[in-house]
């Protein structure tokens, strides 16, 4: 069973939008870099400061990460919600292999504390259907 991750945090980068062959078909992925924070209520100063957190690469693939390359920006206050996946990398001048982290995101969520507003796109038509009820629904 895998590991379920959720979690919220600011984009590190506008995600990069990327086309990989995975079994001779081309797929896209958004790779983005998270800041997931910590912060904790700080009685003495009657406010939550920052306490501690950590950064994250989060992939997101298909029509769902073609969605997030286009509408998302670096900064952007999301929730991930995903598989959390560990893997071993050797960093910049050590030596050894550690492990890293990384989450494969079923969905990334906009979290609107700083959205301005919002635009959306013309409601689809519904394939051969004719009938009021069907009609709005879209």
């Amino acid at each position: 069973m895998p590991n379920v991750f959720r979690g919220k945090g600011n984009l590190g980068d506008t995600p990069i939008l990327k086309h990989v062959p995975v079994n001779g078909v081309d797929e896209v992925v958004a790779e983005m870099r998270m800041f997931f924070d910590d912060y904790a209520y700080d009685q003495a100063n009657d406010e939550y400061q920052q306490v501690g957190g950590f950064w994250m690469s989060v992939s997101l693939w298909g029509q769902r990460g073609e969605d997030a390359a286009r509408v998302l920006r670096r900064g952007a206050r999301v929730q991930v919600e995903g598989v959390l996946k560990q893997f071993m990398y050797s960093p910049e001048g050590a030596p050894d292999k550690v492990p890293g982290f990384q989450v494969t995101a079923d969905d990334v969520t906009l979290c609107l504390g700083r959205v301005e507003r919002a635009d959306f796109k013309p409601k689809r038509e519904l394939a051969g259907s004719t009938s009021e009820a069907a009609a709005d629904a879209t």
